[in-house]
């Protein structure tokens, strides 16, 4: 499975004019490339082959993936994870049938595992045409120091109220430490 999520026309995200633990918070706009949040969180090699590569298939195992194997076509979410002194994670999975609904999340932790930043992003075609777009900046013990979150009409990329779909979103992620990844067990120390 490729999923990528892809940002509407003109989108941007908020972030905070904080630094923390490594993070160099943007005044007001945080790009969402890779690239960019890797720079944020610390890593200066964010090329996908510097990445481990993991997949989790329909019976919710996770497995190794690599750029010459790829994932299955019965995978319904990929992540990959770079690791120099800090750690960053790229979430993505398709929920459902098609790419009506997917829920994706940049993740960057500290040399210790704890959780710095996170970019959590669901979007649901099928019941609004809309994403929800968090952003989250955590104090060392796991606490949220600060929290945006906007919802975006996809089609037109205009922030839009919260609408009534909302209420059935799952939550953001919830993984304050990076051993709390669903594929952890599967990183080689």
């Amino acid at each position: 499975m490729v999923c990528a999520a892809q940002m509407p026309p003109g989108h941007v995200q908020t972030g905070g004019g904080e630094s923390h633990g490594g993070m160099q918070g943007s005044q007001g706009i945080v790009a969402s490339s890779r690239t960019e949040f890797g720079a944020e969180c610390g890593i200066r090699d964010t090329a996908t082959s510097s990445a481990l590569g993991f997949a989790r298939s329909n019976d919710g195992e996770w497995a190794p993936v690599s750029a010459e194997r790829g994932g299955g076509s019965t995978d319904n979410m990929v992540a990959r994870l770079w690791r120099e002194s800090n750690w960053m994670v790229d979430l993505h999975g398709a929920l459902g049938q098609g790419m009506m609904v997917m829920h994706s999340g940049q993740m960057c932790f500290d040399p210790q595992g704890r959780i710095m930043r996170m970019f959590d992003r669901y979007l649901d075609l099928a019941a609004c045409g809309c994403m929800r777009f968090t952003a989250l900046t955590y104090a060392n013990d796991g606490r949220v120091t600060r929290r945006e979150q906007r919802f975006l009409n996809v089609s037109t990329g205009v922030e839009m109220k919260t609408p009534d779909a909302a209420v059935d979103f799952p939550e953001v992620w919830e993984f304050r430490k990076v051993e709390q990844l669903p594929f952890y067990s599967l990183v080689k120390k």
